[in-house]
């Protein structure tokens, strides 16, 4: 699972960091997120299908780990 960092959600979401870390801290975004000491992380998958809906993977550049080991052990 991939974990993005406040500034990330808030390049994504289109707002301050600072709005991203105090709708945290009150648990008002549409997603989980956790705290690691003074970080916030966030779910990328979720973050992507709250702001992208559903087909999210069509519009980000999505990374198959199946097609990556198939293609690994074709070499």
């Amino acid at each position: 699972m991939k974990f993005l960092s406040a500034p990330e959600v808030a390049k994504i979401l289109g707002v301050d960091q600072t709005t991203v870390r105090a709708n945290a801290a009150k648990n008002r975004l549409g997603f989980r997120c956790v705290r690691v000491g003074k970080l916030w992380k966030f779910p990328a998958e979720e973050v992507y299908e709250y702001v992208y809906g559903k087909n999210w993977c069509e519009v980000v550049e999505c990374e198959n780990e199946d097609t990556k080991s198939t293609d690994a052990r074709a070499e």
